[in-house]
């Protein structure tokens, strides 16, 4: 009886199974890090345009009126939902401002990213230097 050297059909068999288990829980590791990646994506830019809105309140010369406003924006290809609540605080003449943006596809209830930020009007007047500027040459007088 002549012995001969080689894998049988069942090791095959069974060294192809284990490959394919190793294979399976790499490509859901793979596709796992995809999906988390694309998420912090979105958020990145939801957190981009609720800092835009406060930026945009923040310049304004007078403080917002306290209600709920929503709104609309295209940024990055793609169309978002904002809404942004002012509240007044204990603190008279300062506001609380909290802006959520959502896809504009996606519930209303739902947000990928809410900034929160402050405005204040200014309570005490300054105080004048008494330095009178020559406006042409730019030096005190």
């Amino acid at each position: 009886m002549i012995r001969r050297r080689g894998f049988t059909l069942i090791e095959v068999l069974v060294a192809l199974a284990v490959a394919a288990m190793g294979l399976a829980a790499v490509l859901a590791v793979v596709t796992n890090a995809a999906r988390n990646s694309a998420y912090l994506h979105e958020k990145t830019l939801a957190s981009w345009i609720a800092l835009n809105q406060l930026t945009q309140i923040r310049l304004s010369p007078t403080l917002p009126s306290v209600d709920k406003t929503t709104g609309d924006v295209d940024y990055a290809n793609d169309k978002w939902k904002w809404q942004q609540t002012v509240t007044q605080t204990e603190v008279p003449g300062m506001r609380r401002i909290d802006v959520s943006v959502r896809h504009a596809t996606d519930p209303d209830d739902s947000s990928l990213a809410t900034v929160t930020g402050f405005m204040g009007r200014t309570q005490a007047m300054t105080q004048s230097t008494g330095i009178t500027w020559d406006i042409a040459v730019g030096v005190p007088q």
